[in-house]
């Protein structure tokens, strides 16, 4: 029984050194091996991803190594591969594979790469590759309006914004938008309105988030006035399946044509809307608060009349400061003269078109104590058939802006200062 027990134990002894034996051989560092370079990739959201498999020893002919492709990540969904497995040249002691995302848009997904031996070659310690792959981030197109009238031209913008990055997305490529008209709109393309340039699709360019895109009234339209244009962003053609409409994807634009008879009646002066524009531009306050022209009669009003001669007027009922302006209580005479484009609303960041009209014999200067007579332009817009707006941009300062015109001189803007005037209607 004891001698069963000794042969027992060297037999096991036997058996341990075999297997000491046998571990040593594995890690035999001479041996040829095969390895990832790396045990953890990251396939990137766009782009492409190289992962390289390494050979301890150059082979003598090709070699071809065929690779396992597993995973939670949908080969031809999530990604697309190169090869199905790697190919070392003779002489040479690597080969890539080249991972592409295609529409990898459901998170937590990744890729497992292995190798199997193959002959002359065993595996090292890298035989596994893991790549996650990182999500696209889908994205909302828009138009931002600012604009809903169109007099002369316009600048209409349209940006992109990401799903989780928001506003601080960024274009990776040009994106380029379809440019469409949706049918019911009642003005015609390239006979009541063009784009300029004549384009057809909008491009937002690599590393922006934005773009501008000019619309104008066609020269020489005739009868537009009250039709409107409905104007539709378009899916891009390019990925497609990462993009979507934001809530201003379609834009609703009347082109309009003011016309004097068109505010005809009786206008109360209400306040001056743009004072925030003098804070933020850093006017002093000693040249404007308190100065400007806001103090009217509870009874002041202008009325608009077309006059039997075909004539229109302004004829003024004032007691108070604007009596400064219209100071003829027979009336001036005004005649339209232009569209002023571009005009600029630094706290709203807008840009906006007002007709212009020449006012005959106004006081120049705006002033109680000082009077220049002379022709000025006023910039008239109706609001709705209730409120009004004059734009005062055509003054010789004095009561007010004076220091401000004294240091700009000559290069004084009135349109930079101007005034905006809000008037109601006076019903009877």
């Amino acid at each position: 029984m004891k001698t069963k027990i000794r042969i027992t134990g060297a037999f096991l002894l036997m058996i341990i050194l075999v297997m000491v034996s046998a571990a040593c051989n594995d890690d035999d560092s001479s041996a040829a091996k095969l390895s990832f370079s790396r045990s953890i990739y990251i396939l990137p959201a766009s782009g492409s991803l190289e992962v390289e498999l390494r050979a301890s020893v150059a082979p003598e002919t090709d070699l071809s190594i065929p690779v396992i492709i597993e995973g939670s990540a949908i080969l031809d969904e999530d990604y697309e591969i190169s090869a199905n497995g790697f190919v070392i040249k003779a002489g040479e002691t690597s080969a890539t594979l080249t991972i592409t995302p295609k529409n990898n848009l459901t998170s937590n997904r990744e890729i497992r790469l292995s190798i199997n031996p193959v002959s002359g070659y065993a595996l090292g310690d890298k035989k596994i590759a893991i790549i996650p792959v990182e999500v696209k981030e889908h994205i909302m197109y828009t138009f931002k309006p600012m604009v809903y009238r169109l007099l002369s031209e316009i600048d209409i913008r349209v940006e992109v914004e990401g799903e989780y990055s928001g506003s601080k997305f960024r274009t990776t490529t040009d994106v380029v938008l379809p440019l469409e008209i949706d049918p019911s709109s009642t003005a015609i393309l390239n006979e009541d309105f063009e784009f300029e340039n004549g384009i057809t699709s909008v491009t937002i360019p690599k590393g922006s988030y934005y773009t501008i895109f000019k619309i104008k009234i066609k020269e020489g339209a005739e009868d537009y006035t009250g039709k409107n244009v409905i104007l539709k962003l378009g899916t891009p053609v390019d990925n497609s399946e990462l993009y979507y409409p934001g809530s201003f994807a379609s834009y609703n634009i009347k082109l309009d044509q003011l016309k004097f008879t068109d505010m005809l009646g009786k206008w109360r002066p209400v306040e001056i809307k743009d004072k925030d524009n003098y804070v933020y531009i850093g006017m002093p306050d000693e040249d404007w608060v308190n100065s400007l022209p806001e103090k009217n009669g509870a009874n002041d009003y202008l009325e608009f009349v077309h006059q039997e001669d075909g004539t229109d007027k302004i004829i003024p009922y004032l007691t108070g400061d604007l009596k400064n302006f219209f100071c003829n209580p027979q009336g001036h005479t005004v005649v339209f003269d232009h569209i002023e484009k571009s005009l600029y609303n630094w706290i709203t960041d807008e840009e906006y078109d007002a007709p212009y009209f020449i006012a005959s014999q106004v006081n120049r200067c705006f002033s109680k104590g000082k009077t220049e007579l002379g022709n000025a332009f006023i910039g008239l817009d109706k609001v709705d058939d209730d409120n009004i707006i004059i734009y005062f941009h055509d003054y010789i300062p004095t009561d007010f802006f004076s220091a401000t015109f004294e240091m700009f001189g000559y290069e004084f803007d009135a349109l930079f200062f101007g005034v905006t005037y809000a008037f109601t209607r006076v019903t009877e």
